[in-house]
């Protein structure tokens, strides 16, 4: 039976269980429906006989107007109508046409009250075709008795500085300003506040509000035998400032700021890649728990980059503004991207700090905020110089930070880096020690090495030199031919040596540099590189010009090859391969060297001349050798079994798809190419060089999926051996030698080193070697490594074999440590500990974190309006500097016009919206809708505040009190509004349907990570450790690959392990193409861009989740496992397990249901014993085998319907 069928098994049991349990009142209820006016205040109120209070211009005619009129008639002059503005009171009280809009106290001259009263199409307002709905009857009536009590305009109430409000005196006595203006306003309306909640409630309300999760039996009792007054205040002082609580505060408090910021672990667009910046998580969560001060909290954020001599910590904040989605895309315009990055930017500081829709104002004037598109584009200017490309590159590493990032290693990794770099200081030390007696021991080596190698380089005679491009060759006193004059795109050199010499076998090629070469390099290009496509050599008889031999080479090894393409020195060996040998002139300082070995001898008794082609056709224009030597020599048979094996880089082709069984046996071409012809084609896919593929590690850059992939490589061989070949693969491995199967090993596995290990004998001369790879799915790779030969000169020790000149510089100081490793047991020592300690440090550079953080550029940008917002249209004629909105005062001279002096005006008594935004957030985070309940949008569009003196005197207490988070929160949860019931007062609801007014405490739904991590909590699997890296728990296969790329570094969810199961849900890795599934049914964004406020529904999935998702489930099994490890009989085990869900006691009712509930499941799976251990085996954390399957199968279904109660789900 598979998982997803024993899930359906459970599905139908467990929504009888539920229905049952529904029974005693335990079932969802949903919020009760919205019905304010346009006033703010809720519609009946007047109908009840209350008193009615003045019409304001601001709380109930503005939003009336912004919604049907301020589109014509409003701030943007392009779509205005009749040069008529509504929201200013000169121009809706002037005279037109001798009739005026608005004549204060008389309804009958105000041509306005005329339109929005007429049936007249041709005459009322709004017009029928504007899309607008008429007013409604209670709207015409408000604007009647606006106008008849003067028709007074005022300024927009978010946009005028907050002032500290009297507090209210109120019959009913109260301690806290919250409660005085909650009461007073509750007492206007004849109402009173509800009594305080039962004090379990009470206590599970605040452990939630403040922590995310729900308290402990253990702390429940604590609380309720504690007959202190202050016992209360007691537990709030506790779960702000004693561990854990204070973490676990600042953990439930960075949630809602990372949808705000925009926090994801993957860049958003196209490849949707992976990107590191989870280090500003940690700097939000550390500045929670640290009750960093909320202005500092701004600045750091949005400009701590700037701070004089900033912190690394302030660096990392500056985070923030990185968090927007990036692309990746080719084709994607650097510019465009760079214009949307700012913009993002802009549009998040409006939302985020200042509660205003700054985004309408990109390709227009504001429809309804005094906002123009000039104002909207000096803020961009202060986002618009960040040293940032607009198009990322593409890489496979899903861990890379983009551009600008800082590396961030702990206080644990800096001390052990500094160890480190110490210790490897001291064994360098010691590795330079000199040791007198060692020069002559090399050179005893070298004289016996050439002695048993019969190495004689033969003295040779300059003849002449020529360039067929036209360049001026000469010759240099150390026998080398320097190039000047002419440097053609294209040119071949041919220099003619003679020599007496006979039984030549080995060639030496020196490319030196020169002070009067480009930059003083090897190269004639601008850059100094170059680029050899051939070398090749004549040999034509002194004594008889008619005998001549073309020497054929089919070894060349060189002592460095440039990296970034196919630029081996082999492949000078075929004059007709253009891609040549490079050599990195532009970027290495040294002269090069290679050793071509012939064929065969050659050289003519009674003398020989050299005729020696060097080609440079490559497609790189003018990239010759600058100064060239060549050296011939003898080299005995017997000799060539020390030289190396040369190797090409690696070739691939395909992918090549069949279905999984035929994979390994099918052929599809590659296995049989006996020669590497770069040109074959196999089902129209060819081969093509892969830089990064290289021997000696994992290579892991196959394309994913069910196929078939070839690498190659040509391997020279100077003589017939035996090579040991080590490889990986991921998944099956064959290997083709010449068109011939020389290993083969069906497997299902990941590539990893070392996995198979075989022999190949190999004759001399030139092989093609062909390994495919056989990917049963996911990631495909390969692992290929050659071990060396007992007897062969290895790395830098083949240059003995060279002419003494190869020995010099650099080269030399690399070929006296091979040979210092090859003949002192003691430096080779010496070596491996500086080769282990430098490894060890790399291995911990690679650990240490990289974020990314903003940067300013070293030149400020120009910044122009852009023409309806895009990228391409500047208009020259508009040229902006950095400022904010005159609306909100502008920025004040003695700030500097940086981003730093963005953030301090924002946070300054001068900024009117900062301080009230920031409050009402925080209350909305504890009453579920803030004081505005349009948290985004403080503007005209936005609602007008339930309690305005209430808003303000908290907006200015926070400011004036130095701008504490946790102060603000506490005089919050320590109000007697906060700890009032949830019960609903009919009364109260019929006035106020919303409860805006508060009479009661507005029960609430919690949030997504909150119902997950009070699921593992409860259950005991919650792992609680502070901040670090994100982590990826249970979510349902091939949602990722479902929806990215196939390149994409985050196409495949590799599952965490262990503890990364059960962290809190605010770790949760964020894809943002595919956001955690389980959060997203319960409304959390994609965090694709700021989201201030998220939605809260109710729907079917949302019930499937909790009880068929694989976390929910393990975690009901975790629970009654943990209940039933508990002493007491199976009454006392029901309440204990109820308790720690609801952190109630059930009453006898409710453990009766309880308990007919439990006997009903123990009887279903008494009698299916298999679908017990499939349920009971889900999961990573391993079952407790003491316990009977059917029992514990039982209890786990119980479990699962309480862990979906309303009661669990909701605060109360």
């Amino acid at each position: 039976m598979s998982s997803s069928a024993s899930f359906r098994i459970r599905l139908a049991v467990s929504c009888s269980a539920v229905a049952a349990v529904a029974v005693l009142g335990f079932s969802a209820s949903s919020e009760p429906a919205r019905a304010v006016g346009v006033s703010g205040e809720p519609n009946g109120a007047a109908a009840l006989g209350e008193p009615r209070e003045r019409v304001r211009y601001d709380r109930d005619i503005r939003p009336i107007l912004s919604d049907r009129c301020f589109k014509c008639h409003g701030f943007d002059p392009k779509s205005r109508k009749a040069e008529l503005r509504l929201d200013q009171v000169d121009s809706a009280y002037a005279e037109r046409d001798g009739s005026r809009a608005l004549v204060p106290g008389d309804l009958a001259a105000s041509e306005l009250f005329a339109r929005i009263t007429s049936d007249d199409p041709k005459f009322q307002m709004p017009p029928p075709d504007s899309g607008k709905r008429m007013l409604s009857e209670e709207d015409v009536a408000l604007f009647r008795r606006w106008i008849e009590e003067g028709a007074e305009y005022e300024p927009h109430w978010s946009f005028v500085a907050p002032q500290r409000a009297q507090v209210p005196t109120t019959a009913r006595s109260t301690s806290n300003p919250i409660d005085a203006f909650v009461v007073a306003n509750l007492e206007k309306h004849g109402l009173a506040p509800s009594a305080a909640a039962p004090r379990d409630v009470l206590l599970r309300r605040l452990f939630l509000d403040l922590t995310g999760l729900p308290p402990t039996p253990e702390e429940l009792d604590s609380f309720l035998a504690d007959a202190r007054p202050d016992a209360y205040e007691r537990w709030v002082d506790k779960l702000l400032t004693e561990q854990p609580y204070v973490s676990r505060y600042a953990e439930r408090m960075a949630a809602p700021w990372l949808d705000q910021a925009r926090y994801a672990d993957t860049s958003g667009i196209h490849m949707d890649a992976g990107r590191q910046i989870w280090p500003w998580r940690d700097w939000v969560l550390a500045a929670y728990r640290d009750d960093k001060p909320f202005d500092a909290f701004v600045v750091e954020q949005l400009a701590g980059d700037l701070l004089p001599d900033a912190t690394q910590d302030q660096k990392i904040a500056s985070g923030f503004n990185r968090n927007h989605v990036t692309t990746d895309e080719g084709g994607a315009i650097d510019e465009e991207y760079k214009v949307e990055y700012a913009a993002d930017r802009v549009n998040t500081t409006g939302s985020v700090f200042l509660a205003l829709t700054l985004g309408c104002a990109r390709c227009h004037e504001h429809k309804f905020d005094p906002i123009t598109q000039d104002e909207y584009f000096e803020l961009f200017a202060f986002y618009n110089s960040i040293e940032e490309p607009g198009l990322y590159s593409q890489v496979p590493d899903a861990n890379r930070a983009l551009e600008p990032f800082l590396r961030v290693p702990s206080r644990e990794q800096e001390a052990e880096l500094a160890r480190l770099v110490d210790e490897i200081a001291v064994a360098i030390a010691e590795l330079d020690r000199p040791v007198p007696e060692e020069e002559s021991q090399r050179a005893a080596f070298l004289a016996d090495l050439a002695a048993t190698a019969g190495v004689r380089w033969a003295a040779t005679k300059f003849q002449r030199a020529t360039s067929a491009g036209g360049a001026t060759l000469t010759l240099e006193p150390d026998g080398s031919v320097l190039a000047s004059g002419t440097n053609p795109p294209k040119d071949d050199f041919t220099v003619v040596l003679s020599t007496q010499a006979t039984e030549l076998r080995l060639v030496a090629l020196e490319a030196l540099t020169d002070e009067r070469l480009p930059n003083g390099r090897v190269g004639r290009a601008y850059n100094g590189n170059a680029v050899l496509t051939g070398f090749e050599v004549e040999a034509v008889s002194l004594a008889d010009r008619s005998k001549r031999k073309t020497v054929r080479f089919t070894w060349a090894l060189a002592d460095f090859e440039q990296a970034n393409g196919d630029f081996k020195v082999l492949n000078t060996l075929d004059a007709s391969d253009a891609s040549g040998w490079a050599v990195d002139g532009h970027n290495r300082t040294d002269g090069r060297a290679a050793l071509f070995l012939a064929d065969e001898p050659f050289g003519f008794a009674g003398g020989t001349e050299l005729v020696i082609a060097l080609r440079h056709q490559s497609q790189y224009s003018e990239h010759t050798l600058g100064r060239v030597r060549v050296s011939f020599a003898s080299l005995a048979e017997d000799a060539l079994d020390r030289l190396p094996a040369a190797s090409s880089g690696w070739y691939m082709t395909g992918p090549f798809e069949a279905p999984r069984e035929q994979l390994f046996d099918q052929a599809f071409g590659p296995e049989a190419v006996a020669s590497l012809d770069l040109a074959q084609q196999f089902d129209g896919k060819g081969w093509r060089f892969v830089e990064a593929f290289v021997d000696g590690r994992v290579n892991g850059e196959f394309p994913q999926g069910q196929n078939d992939v070839y690498v190659a490589k040509r391997l020279i061989t100077p003589s017939a051996r035996k090579l040991a070949i080590s490889l990986g693969s991921d998944d099956g491995a064959r290997v083709f030698v010449d068109g011939k199967e020389a290993f083969s090993n069906r497997t299902d596995r990941g590539a990893a080193a070392d996995q198979d290990a075989f022999d190949l004998d190999l004759a001399p001369g030139a092989h093609t070697i062909v390994f495919k790879v056989v990917n049963t799915g996911g990631q495909g790779g390969f692992y290929w490594r050659q071990e060396e030969r007992e007897h062969e000169l290895p790395g830098e020790l083949v240059w003995a074999l060279g002419p003494e000149s190869t020995r010099g510089g650099e080269r030399g100081a690399r070929f006296v440590q091979a040979w210092r490793v090859a003949a002192s047991p003691s430096f080779r020592a010496a070596l491996e500990r500086v080769q282990g300690l430098t490894m060890a440090r790399a291995e911990l550079e690679a650990k240490v974190p990289v974020t990314m953080v903003m940067k300013e550029a070293a030149m400020p940008r120009e910044t122009f309006v852009l023409t309806r917002g895009a990228y391409d249209k500047p208009d020259k004629e508009r040229k902006v500097e950095r400022n904010v909105p005159r609306a909100l005062g502008g920025l004040p001279a003695d700030l500097t016009r940086d981003r730093l002096g963005l953030a301090r005006w924002l946070v300054s008594k001068e900024n009117p919206l900062v301080a009230r935004v920031a409050v009402n957030r925080v209350w909305e985070l504890f009453f579920g809708a803030g004081l505005v309940r349009s948290s985004e949008d403080f503007g005209a569009q936005g609602e007008w505040p339930s309690h305005p003196e209430l808003l303000d005197w908290l907006a200015v207490d926070f400011r004036d009190g130095g701008w504490g988070v946790k102060s603000l929160v506490r005089r919050i949860v320590t109000s007697e509004t906060y700890r009032q019931s949830s019960r609903v007062d009919p009364a109260a609801r019929a006035k106020d349907p919303d409860n805006r007014w508060l009479a009661y405490y507005p029960r609430r739904r919690m949030g997504a990570e909150q119902i997950r991590d009070q699921a593992l909590y409860v259950a005991g699997l919650l792992v609680e450790k502070f901040g670090g890296s994100s982590v990826k728990p249970y979510q349902p296969e091939g949602l990722w690959q479902e929806v990215a790329m196939i390149q994409s570094n985050t196409r495949i969810y590799e599952r965490g392990m262990g503890d990364d199961l059960w962290r809190r849900s605010l770790y949760t890795y964020w894809k943002r193409a595919c956001p955690p599934p389980s959060l997203m049914t319960f409304d959390a964004p994609t965090r694709e861009f700021c989201t201030i406020r998220r939605p809260s529904t109710n729907t079917p999935l949302q019930a499937l989740v909790l009880w068929n998702d694989e976390q929910y489930v393990e975690a009901a099994r975790v629970f009654a496992e943990r209940t039933l490890r508990e002493a007491g009989d199976e009454r006392a085990k029901l309440t204990s397990m109820y308790r720690r869900a609801t952190a109630r006691t059930p009453s006898a009712e409710e453990l009766t249901l309880l308990t007919d509930t439990l006997a009903a499941f123990r009887a279903r799976y008494q009698a299916a014993a298999d679908d017990a251990k499939k349920l009971v085996e889900l999961g990573e954390r391993p079952t407790d085998p003491e316990l009977d399957a059917a029992e514990l199968a039982a209890w786990t279904m119980l479990a699962s319907a309480l862990l979906d109660l309303d009661a669990v789900l909701c605060q109360s």
